[in-house]
């Protein structure tokens, strides 16, 4: 009985240390690397036109508009250990923002494959897209529906 609790509790600490890592893991900023250095790999990333593509211009505007607060505090003081507290509360704020956002758009930008049968064909093709490009094209169809539905034109787009 005894043998079994300890496989039970040893296999529950495992799992959760692996929450742990995969939660660390898509964080956009990484914990005890200079903050300076992030904030410079992830403006290089935005700008790459591929990494977070599907950021929306709003989303990228608040995500720059962050990291040159935290520019700012970082200029003001080059020491990370001498931050006063309120300007660390800011900081953590701002990479909150960015975390959330950034983590977002590449959720949105994971490519998704599939194997579809064409309407009248028993071949299998495999189709590719984003998430973002399925809920684009998605919204798209429904939004066609509803217009063919309320002025009765079912033209093909």
């Amino acid at each position: 009985m005894k043998c079994m609790t300890l496989a039970v509790v040893a296999t529950l600490l495992l799992l959760s240390a692996g929450v742990a890592q995969a939660a660390k893991k898509n964080d956009v900023f990484v914990p005890g690397k200079p903050l300076a250095e992030q904030i410079q790999r992830i403006e290089g990333e935005m700008g790459d036109g591929k990494t977070y593509a599907e950021l929306k211009l709003e989303d990228r505007s608040r995500v720059r508009e962050a990291l040159g607060r935290m520019r700012i505090t970082l200029e003001r003081f080059p020491d990370e250990s001498g931050i006063p507290a309120v300007a660390k509360t800011d900081l953590f704020n701002d990479q909150q923002i960015v975390n959330t956002l950034l983590t977002q758009a590449r959720e949105d930008s994971r490519l998704i494959c599939r194997r579809e049968k064409a309407t009248g064909s028993n071949f299998a093709v495999t189709q590719c897209l984003t998430l973002a490009e399925r809920e684009r094209n998605k919204n798209d169809a429904q939004q066609r529906m509803n217009n063919a539905q309320r002025v009765g034109n079912f033209d093909n787009f």
